[in-house]
Formats: C-alpha cells, structure tokens, sequence
C-alpha cells in the first residue's frame, strides 16, 4: 500500500501541505495565547492541566479558573465534533473538515477587531473550542493518524518510525513517515517561534500570521481542487 501522502490527493484534507499549515497555526495560536493572552495555552491542554495544578499546589486556587476554562471548552469542541459524525446529524456538513476549520478562521478573524478590554480568557476559551472542532476533523495525514494543534504525538511518531528505520531497517515506508512527521514537527517548532516574537512585537495584530495560514489549508480543502486531482489522474 502506498502510504505518502500525495499534494493533492482524494482527500485533501490528508494531504502534508495541509497538515502543515495546520500545525504551524497551531504552534502560533499556542505562543499567542501564552505570551499574549495571561501565559495559557490555546491548544496544549497537557500543558494548561500542569499549570493549573501547580497553582493549586501552590495555594492559588484563585488562578485556577483562566486554566480550566479552556480545558473545558477543549472537551466541549471535542463532544461536539463527534456529535456532527454521529447520527441524526451525520451528513448535514458536505465537509466537517471545511466546517471546523472555516469557523476557526471566523473566529480568528473576529479575535483581531476586538477591543484589548475583553477578558483574556474568553479570547482563550473561545480559540480552544474552534481548535479542538478542528483537530476532531483533521486526524489523518495519508494513512498516518497524526495531531493537528499540537506536537506531542507527532513527535512520538517521529522518533518511532526513526528507530524502527535506522536501526531496525524495516524500509522505505518507515523512513517516510519519519520525515513526514520530522515536517510537522519542524512546522510547529517555527509557528510557534514565529508566533511568539510577532505577539511580543505587534501584540494583538499577530492573531492575521495563523489566519493567513489556516486561510490557505481552508482553500486546499475546497472543492475547486477536485479539477487539479483529475487532472493529475488522481481522483478517477
């Protein structure tokens, strides 16, 4: 089987331009709401988790909340996403992915005009929702389940199919999966770099970098691209 995931294949939304794309914005989204946004996390939950809990170790039961009200609305998008797969409602979206990830564009768009008095942990909360409804949509890069918001996983994966190439010699497909998640990995690392020092330097404008990004994997996934695929004589 042949497990690369090609640049325009049937299923666009599994291609590697696309999971890209994703995980740089999330590597940003992630520097944004922490250098920006009260020192939380957008998309790392594992992360939100440790430092809730270290402020309650530390007796400040008070700063919990900006914490757990993002890992809260994580859940909440994740119900959600498998509500929408899941009947009556299965098949009311022509695409769950376009949908998830056109209202985090939506939403993105809409953190750019707010006023700086809004609460830090709306603008948080809200980012953490779209995200997890996007992350339930965009699982899969060509046979390879991967993470679209963050980056744990991925490297896992990495540094599996790394050892089972170089050192256990089982061939081509393992040394292909090493460097389509060496790609992602790498992409979440200068997202989140890139993130960081645009938030410290343009300070709210920031939020367009992962807009843009995610702007253009919403026009990978649209349907004009079926036209491309046949032409390539991959959609027949």
């Amino acid at each position: 089987m042949n497990t690369v995931p090609s640049l325009l294949g049937k299923r666009p939304e599994r291609t590697l331009p696309v999971a890209a794309l994703l995980i740089a914005a999330a590597g940003m989204l992630d520097a944004f709401t922490y250098a920006g946004y009260g020192g939380v996390f957008a998309n790392a939950m594992t992360g939100n988790i440790v430092l809730m809990v270290v402020r309650m170790a530390e007796g400040e039961g008070r700063l919990v909340l900006p914490f757990a009200a993002p890992i809260a609305a994580y859940i909440c998008g994740v119900a959600v996403a498998q509500v929408l797969k899941e009947k009556p409602l299965a098949g009311l979206l022509p695409s769950q992915a376009r949908f998830s990830l056109g209202l985090e564009i939506v939403f993105l768009v809409v953190v750019a005009f707010l006023p700086k008095s809004v609460p830090d942990m709306l603008v948080v909360t809200g980012i953490a929702f779209v995200a997890a409804l996007q992350a339930s949509a965009f699982y899969r890069l060509g046979e390879f389940a991967y993470t679209s918001v963050t980056t744990s996983a991925n490297l896992r994966h990495f540094a599996s199919a790394t050892i089972a190439w170089l050192i256990y010699g089982e061939g081509r497909e393992r040394r292909r999966e090493s460097l389509f998640f060496l790609c992602l990995c790498i992409c979440f690392i200068g997202g989140a770099l890139l993130g960081a020092v645009a938030t410290l330097t343009w300070g709210h404008a920031a939020v367009w970098l992962p807009v843009g990004l995610l702007s253009v994997a919403f026009a990978l996934c649209l349907p004009w691209t079926k036209g491309i695929r046949e032409m390539l004589g991959e959609d027949k």
